[in-house]
């Protein structure tokens, strides 16, 4: 079992005092495949959207002293071994989630979660919302320099219809994440004119899709600035040689 606490916290609410306080060294792999040993005291466990449990912890990691401390995520199908502070493994993984942490992972019956698969689908998402135009509305969003909540939840509407059509069905979490990037997203003008000059080799159909979601960008907020309208017509004129409005 894990040896004393380092600098216990109080447990926070809701969350067992048999796991709050527990101190041991984790080797822990991040999103890019590098391993570290990193000695920790649990502070709570999380169930992330995806379903894989998260543990908070306050890591105590001397290569970032700067941090030492201060609270930390890390996933338990990253987690590849766990030592107590005297350094003995603790074998097999699963046993110590269940019987130290109150953890069953992994779930019988599950498929373990690839990190490389995520990322790749991510990167997936990423290109095919892209090609349906989204940077056209995110452009459209930031041309009044206020991009509201109605906005970017047009331009999430858009985005998962373009991933619908590929045949990708996004999950909750995928979504969520998907509305953190486009609340991010400000295309520069070369960034811009390159997502005009893509889309306008595209079927007839998905340009008009695209002009119709930007004008509802523009709606969205119940007010037409006019600089919404110009950057309009100009990719309405790009794209198919006529202006959607007589003045803007």
């Amino acid at each position: 079992m894990p040896a004393g606490p380092i600098l216990p916290p109080p447990a926070p609410s809701g969350v067992s005092p048999l796991v709050a306080g527990l101190s041991f060294i984790i080797e822990y792999e991040d999103a890019a495949g590098r391993s570290r040993l990193r000695p920790v005291t649990v502070w709570s466990v999380r169930t992330g959207a995806d379903g894989v449990p998260r543990l908070i912890v306050r890591s105590h990691d001397s290569k970032t002293s700067h941090d030492d401390g201060a609270l930390r995520s890390f996933r338990l199908d990253r987690i590849k071994a766990v030592a107590d502070l005297d350094g003995v493994v603790q074998e097999p993984l699963a046993d110590f989630f269940r019987d130290a942490l109150g953890l069953v992972w992994p779930v019988p019956g599950q498929k373990p979660a690839d990190p490389k698969r995520d990322a790749d689908r991510w990167a997936v998402i990423r290109k095919v919302t892209r090609d349906g135009g989204l940077t056209l509305l995110a452009a459209m969003a930031a041309a009044d320099s206020d991009v509201s909540a109605e906005e970017i939840q047009v331009m999430l509407d858009h985005a998962t219809r373009s991933c619908a059509a590929e045949g990708i069905a996004l999950g909750d979490g995928e979504q969520a994440r998907l509305r953190r990037s486009i609340a991010r997203m400000r295309p520069t003008p070369e960034a811009t004119a390159k997502a005009v000059a893509a889309l306008a080799a595209e079927h007839r159909s998905t340009i008009e899709a695209v002009l119709a979601a930007c004008l509802a960008v523009a709606d969205a907020d119940g007010f037409r600035h006019h600089r919404e309208m110009t950057l309009l017509n100009s990719f309405s004129f790009n794209l198919t040689g006529k202006r959607l409005f007589d003045s803007a």
